[in-house]
């Protein structure tokens, strides 16, 4: 859960809207107060820190659905729209923020913030960081942001300023996300990096016409790919996709993933390896090591075909297409024999969570969908037990080698495994999923307009 906290000053400066509504915050993610900080000046450690909210509202409303819907990007720097729209620092007007950055899984808004470096100038040194990120239900954060708004407009109501800007579009998007129509249309923009109204309508009625025939779920995983930040016009790789020749194949397994209520609070891992396990048992083998073969066989894949399953070019996405026939085009993109078989059991865990006429799609990216696929993967190849037996208490990087090789998958996915189980120390990412100075964060221009 993530709180923001403010008490009322009446010290402020600068614009009424600035003036009013400057106040002491605090902002928790669970129990973990990200702006206590050392302030420099006094030489004390305070839970607070003094700004004016009124920016930080209007950050929220003016990047509303990209903080909601819009993922971590695959690349390791993103660009700047990307970090305005992400990265809390970006409120700016002359306040020293806290490193905090926010990006959607398409289930959770993860959160990652990290503290001020030792060496830092600034008046407000922050102290606290995540060791990893932090994930937050969508509806949890979403209305996180609408308490802390409403607070915000309410004093300026009760201090007689009209808070134009802020209040309009803080009806705008309450008028949009009561309209399914509007509610998708911003949401596809988010996916694509947009910013409202940023694209043209002719990608946008495109955009819908991808939604419309092949469904939310492709375009949550293939649109933050194939938009703004890609090579080409917006979203046209889909369309070479839905074109290209593949290998086709009719998995001939019955396991699929149980709806339940209970299911979408779970973590992805967590119902990825039951899966794997409830496969492991379907297929009868529930310690050996997997062959390729039965990788085919489990996809529906002709031995015929095996030696055609070859990646054209260098593609960011692998998916699987439905067909009219009940069958299932492939387009792999991993070369690699390891790599190729790790893309398998990908595609066999994404089927166990689809219907019948959705897109299967392996990526990059950081979606809840993503790290369901990886998990399934690494414990149906490995699974973690047989591991742990074969290890037998030995977790040295020769013992880790020899396993990659009886398993037949990589190095790391062993080292993920013995880590996410808690057999090696974890390495955490210390922080924020990219590196950024934190001068790089507190002199962003004023917000969008």
């Amino acid at each position: 859960m993530i709180n923001f906290h403010q008490s009322w000053l009446d010290i402020g400066s600068g614009a009424p809207e600035l003036a009013n509504t400057t106040a002491q915050l605090e902002i928790y993610v669970g129990d973990l107060n990200l702006t206590r900080n050392e302030n420099i000046f006094s030489k004390t450690i305070q839970d607070h820190v003094i700004v004016s909210s009124y920016p930080l509202a209007l950050w929220m409303l003016q990047n509303w659905w990209r903080l909601l819907y819009e993922p971590l990007p695959m690349k390791n720097n993103p660009d700047v729209s990307w970090r305005v729209a992400h990265e809390l620092g970006a409120a700016n007007h002359g306040f020293v923020w806290p490193k905090i950055l926010f990006a959607s899984d398409n289930k959770n808004v993860q959160v990652w913030s990290t503290p001020s470096e030792a060496n830092c100038q600034q008046s407000v040194k922050y102290i606290n960081g995540t060791n990893n990120h932090t994930s937050i239900p969508i509806s949890d954060f979403r209305q996180a942001l609408i308490i802390f708004i409403s607070k915000v407009e309410n004093r300026l109501e009760d201090k007689n300023l009209k808070g134009k800007d802020l209040s309009a579009l803080f009806s705008i998007i309450k008028e949009e996300e009561e309209n399914e129509g509007s509610k998708i249309y911003r949401k596809l923009e988010a996916l694509m990096g947009f910013d409202p109204d940023e694209c043209s309508p002719n990608t946008m009625d495109y955009a819908i016409n991808l939604y419309r025939e092949h469904g939310e779920s492709t375009l949550l995983e293939l649109a933050p790919i194939y938009g703004k930040t890609g090579n080409t016009e917006p979203l046209k790789p889909i369309e070479q996709l839905i074109n290209a020749r593949g290998i086709y194949g009719n998995p001939t397994f019955t396991t699929k993933q149980k709806e339940n209520s209970a299911n979408y609070n779970s973590p992805p891992w967590t119902l990825a390896v039951e899966s794997a396990r409830e496969l492991r048992h379907e297929i009868g083998d529930t310690k050996k090591p997997i062959t390729t073969k039965m990788l085919f066989e489990l996809l529906g894949i002709p031995s015929s075909n095996i030696d055609n399953w070859k990646t054209i070019g260098t593609p960011n996405v692998s998916v699987g297409i439905p067909t009219s026939k009940k069958y299932i085009k492939f387009l792999p993109r991993k070369k690699h024999r390891i790599s190729k078989r790790f893309e398998l059991s990908r595609y066999i865990g994404d089927y166990i969570t689809t219907t019948n006429n959705q897109w299967l799609a392996s990526t990059d990216l950081g979606t809840s969908r993503q790290k369901y696929q990886r998990a399934f993967a690494a414990e149906f190849l490995c699974p973690i037990n047989s591991l742990i037996e074969f290890l037998e208490g030995n977790y040295s990087n020769e013992a880790i080698n020899h396993a990659a090789s009886y398993f037949d998958v990589s190095e790391q996915t062993i080292t993920s495994l013995l880590a996410n189980n808690n057999y090696i120390e974890h390495q955490p990412l210390n922080g924020l999923p990219y590196h950024i100075g934190y001068n790089q964060m507190s002199t962003w221009p004023l917000p969008r307009k």
